[in-house]
């Protein structure tokens, strides 16, 4: 059974790949200040992990490590760059004395957002710490492991109790009966974690390698995707505020279209990555496979 190191493991990402994925591969996990008992993954500390140079070797590494608060990056540069940035020097190091396929989660947040639906070869200009230090961690990536895998994504999905998705902020408000303030003036193009997942396993068993736009066919506004989300789980739509970013107080600047175009991805892997009403849909499928309970039954230590 070929092996999949996680980074971040304990994250939303990191579990929803790991639960993904265990019944097909070997799966490890690294965590870093948050302990989580995933059943049939092993996990370790990500500090420990490298100082002990560990003899697993993986055939491939996805890493999800990511300081993506947007605000919080502006407010702490040089935390944001040693997560974003600095961490992926031990990843290249364990590289090149483990050689394997590896495949790094990126952001939609690349570009000064005055143009929708950005394709992969786009010039890029970010707008404030977390875009920046993404960019530059793709940088290090190209320049330091051959045949990289670089996803440019904005996903949503089901998340552990103690990290809830956009989706699940969205949904636990309007459940709890508050209304929930979401921009109509700011797009983009979200695609479920199912999807996702399915097109991280097609990439790998395909040896592709580059950079990839991973997203809905199509653009919609934050506000939009919460009235759909609530329309197709059957909540109240009424809680959903349309608001402006333009009179957000106090938020760091940031592109206010950070869509992206998927015909890369489409045409490589003929995988149809759906519109943004059948990646919510995905949730439905989710809680029928009972991926949903899996993740909200997880305890971190």
């Amino acid at each position: 059974m070929k092996k999949i190191l996680i980074t971040g493991g304990s994250g939303l990402l990191g579990t929803n790949l790991a639960i993904r994925l265990r019944s097909n591969f070997e799966i490890f996990i690294l965590t870093h200040k948050r302990n989580v008992k995933i059943p049939h993954a092993k996990s370790m500390q990500s500090d420990v992990f490298f100082k002990t140079n560990n003899n697993f070797k993986p055939d491939l590494i996805i890493n999800t490590v990511a300081l993506t608060d947007v605000d919080f990056c502006d407010k702490y540069p040089a935390l944001a760059f040693e997560i974003n940035v600095n961490y992926i020097n031990y990843l290249i190091n364990f590289c090149a004395q483990h050689p394997c396929k590896f495949i790094h989660i990126s952001t939609d947040h690349l570009s000064d957002g005055l143009s929708p639906c950005i394709n992969e070869n786009h010039e890029l200009n970010p707008m404030n710490q977390y875009g920046k230090t993404k960019l530059l961690a793709e940088k290090l990536i190209q320049s330091k492991i051959s045949n990289s895998i670089i996803l440019r994504t904005n996903f949503f999905g089901w998340g552990p109790k103690y990290r809830r998705s956009f989706s699940d902020r969205i949904i636990d408000d309007v459940k709890s009966n508050k209304e929930i303030h979401l921009f109509e003036d700011a797009f983009f193009t979200p695609i479920s974690i199912r999807r996702l997942s399915q097109i991280i396993l097609l990439l790998f068993r395909k040896k592709k390698s580059g950079i990839f736009n991973i997203s809905s066919n199509n653009r919609i506004s934050k506000y939009n995707f919460g009235l759909q989300l609530c329309e197709h789980l059957n909540l109240k739509k009424d809680l959903i505020i349309p608001s402006s970013i333009k009179n957000a107080k106090n938020l760091v600047l940031r592109p206010k279209d950070t869509s992206l175009n998927n015909k890369k991805i489409t045409n490589e892997l003929d995988f149809n990555c759906g519109y943004v009403s059948n990646n919510i849909i995905d949730l439905i499928c989710d809680t029928k496979d009972g991926i949903k309970n899996k993740l909200i039954k997880l305890n971190y230590l």
